[in-house]
């Protein structure tokens, strides 16, 4: 059998790897060296601005930071603060995927309802959850009622426009092979409108968490006595500059891990919606 000149090509530029590369230690190995590197270089950076602005007042070094972060997390002030802030992040953010997932499904699959929601949706998207800080607390107060209306503000959008796509990207000969094989509209549904959709509504939800997060900091510096906004604030007030970087790399930390450990959750319950999806794209 004649081997054509382009399959020779890719043979010879594929790289012969030794058999422990493909090994799950190795790769896990690598993955933290790899992570340990980017925050070493993360950590250079930091100082070297430290030392080219030469005054620690307007930005402080990674050990200064560090000095201050020791007692506030020894105190319980910091666990205390984050703590409050990741839970109104979970319950804003679970909120607001929810009924974003629910309700791109419906637009996706009736016409009519997406005829008629759509614009209305297209318009209020851009109001970014800043802008809804003075109209929340007029109408739920300054407590916890404003802080969740807001991380959902900042969830639900971005994640029924993913949701909404993905149904609407629905491969077509999916459903009409399941149509030839006598398949019900709800099993088409449940099997194939929502399994195609998966893929969509988990880049939705990543890019929303991050939204989530940038939508509890404002809100919380304006109407709060707890949680890390107010904690960015009351130090703000005070020129705690240290302190101030303590909080902005507490949320950085917590975003971060919450989206590793997203990612993580979603590959092992999802994989298989999400291989497919790879594959129709």
């Amino acid at each position: 059998m004649a081997i054509s000149a382009a399959s020779t090509h890719e043979a010879a530029a594929s790289p012969i790897l030794p058999p422990w590369y493909a090994r799950p230690q190795f790769r896990l190995l690598r993955s933290a060296m790899m992570l340990g590197a980017s925050i070493a270089l993360a950590l250079t950076l930091w100082q070297l601005v430290t030392v080219l602005i030469g005054n620690k007042y307007l930005f402080p070094s990674f050990v200064d930071v560090f000095r201050a972060a020791v007692p506030m997390i020894l105190s319980g002030e910091l666990l205390g603060h984050t703590a409050i802030s990741l839970l109104r992040v979970a319950i804003g953010f679970t909120l607001g995927s929810a009924l974003a997932v629910v309700l791109g499904v419906l637009m996706g699959r009736l016409r009519v309802l997406n005829e008629l929601l759509d614009p209305v949706i297209e318009v209020l998207r851009y109001l970014s959850p800043t802008a809804m800080i003075p109209i929340a607390v007029i109408w739920l107060g300054i407590g916890e009622g404003s802080k969740y209306f807001l991380i959902f503000w900042g969830t639900f959008f971005v994640v029924l426009v993913n949701t909404l796509a993905g149904v609407l990207n629905m491969p077509l000969a999916r459903q009409r092979a399941a149509q030839c094989l006598g398949a019900s509209q709800f099993q088409i549904f449940i099997r194939i409108v929502v399994p195609s959709a998966i893929p969509y509504i988990f880049t939705g939800m990543r890019i929303a968490m991050a939204s989530a997060f940038m939508s509890i900091i404002p809100a919380e510096m304006l109407a709060a006595d707890s949680g890390l906004g107010y904690l960015l604030q009351s130090s703000g007030l005070l020129l705690q500059t240290d302190r101030i970087f303590v909080a902005l790399t507490t949320i950085s930390i917590l975003g971060f891990l919450s989206d590793r450990l997203f990612r993580a959750l979603a590959g092992r319950t999802l994989s298989r919606y999400m291989a497919a999806g790879r594959m129709t794209q």
